[in-house]
């Protein structure tokens, strides 16, 4: 547990620096605000996709990142690609569409985002899956909305696939 702590702490430092690095004037406004993952103190296990086979291509914004909408638990939700997240990061709106419910006294882990420092929840994610790519048991934490204005797919998924590779301006996952 200490370790995941300590994960989600260096992957936050990370989304806040990448997302103040990035000019976000030419985003629409409900991207501008994206906040830091939160990131635990230890790395996500490195596992295998649920579903082998499947390839997905996403093309950069204008800013070189990557949004993508998945299905969370069979609901979707839109996410930013965020390798430097060592978890997926929910928003609490999200988390509850997809059938995920935590209480006020579940949000014990502390974590740094750009809004600042908050605490989060841990939970497993029954599945999560993108054109055809399932990913099970995903760890994710979930966060008050106004601490992140949008869910991350973070570590926590992305290390479960057989590689994600950037190429030419495309993000490409294979499942």
């Amino acid at each position: 547990m200490r370790s995941e702590i300590i994960a989600a702490a260096v992957c936050v430092c990370t989304a806040v620096v990448a997302a103040k690095h990035f000019d976000r004037t030419a985003m629409p406004p409900a991207e501008t605000a994206i906040a830091a993952a939160a990131t635990p103190l230890t790395a996500a296990p490195i596992g295998q996709s649920d579903s082998f086979g499947g390839e997905v291509r996403l093309t950069a914004d204008g800013n070189h990142q990557y949004f993508v909408t998945a299905a969370v638990n069979q609901r979707p939700a839109s996410f930013l690609i965020d390798t430097g997240a060592s978890f997926v990061a929910l928003r609490d709106s999200d988390a509850r569409a997809a059938n995920l419910y935590v209480s006020w006294s579940d949000y014990t882990q502390p974590v740094r985002t750009a809004n600042g420092e908050t605490k989060a929840a841990i939970v497993t994610i029954d599945a999560i899956e993108i054109d055809g790519i399932r990913v099970e048991n995903v760890k994710a934490f979930i966060l008050p909305d106004d601490q992140l204005s949008m869910n991350l797919l973070g570590m926590s998924f992305l290390s479960k696939l057989e590689s994600v590779e950037q190429r030419g301006g495309e993000l490409v996952l294979k499942g």
